[in-house]
């Protein structure tokens, strides 16, 4: 008798364990604002583009049904019309994309037995896909990550961002959420303009995510 208890426990403490962590991975995309500040010398201009990401996450317990860390990893896409371009050289329509690996740690606090309450917070690391601009009222477009419109706006791929952000998890199956994250990299890879261009990038977001 007194195995057969010693097996239903052990049993039950598994499916507890199961329960607490069958949702953590989750598909998730975001849509939002990526605004590129410009800041040089004789002023400041910033470009606001509009788009999204899609990606997944995998929570790792630290503290079951507390606290987790959920690296992940997303693709971004944003684009945007009558960007004006720092040094007066003019408007352009602009997009971009890039891989983003996030690297968050997940805060957990139950409101009801169907809804839980989510803080996040981490670095995010970046690497640019592709980045080109149309010049207005011209066929001409160019790659600023290989510098074709001049040294003056030649971009570096890599950044990192840090941020955070809240959400609401309803049922362990929906969880919605909003964050900001700020660029730590000046994106600037011109060599004439590395004294007196920076270049940083910040993104608001708006997500949606299904758990599993």
């Amino acid at each position: 008798m007194k195995k057969i208890f010693t097996t239903l426990l052990a049993a039950s403490m598994m499916l507890a364990g199961t329960s607490v962590f069958a949702q953590n991975l989750a598909l998730e995309a975001g849509f939002g604002l990526s605004s590129t500040r410009f800041n040089y010398t004789l002023g400041s201009t910033t470009a606001d583009l509009y788009g999204g990401t899609i990606g997944l996450s995998y929570e790792i317990p630290l503290m079951p049904g507390t606290l987790g860390f959920a690296p992940g990893i997303q693709v971004g896409y944003f684009t945007g019309g009558d960007v004006k371009l720092p040094f007066g050289l003019g408007q352009a329509s602009f997009n971009e994309s890039y891989l983003a690996v996030p690297l968050d740690f997940n805060l957990h606090l139950p409101i009801s037995e169907d809804i839980k309450f989510l803080v996040v917070a981490g670095p995010t690391i970046d690497f640019g896909l592709t980045s080109r601009a149309k010049v207005k009222d011209t066929n001409v477009e160019y790659d600023i990550y290989d510098g074709a419109l001049g040294d003056l706006t030649k971009y570096t791929r890599y950044d990192v961002l840090i941020g955070g952000g809240l959400g609401i998890d309803v049922m362990d199956a929906v969880r919605f959420t909003v964050r900001y994250d700020y660029g730590l990299v000046n994106r600037n890879g011109g060599n004439l303009t590395s004294g007196f261009l920076k270049v940083n990038r910040s993104q608001l977001k708006l997500g949606v995510g299904f758990l599993f």
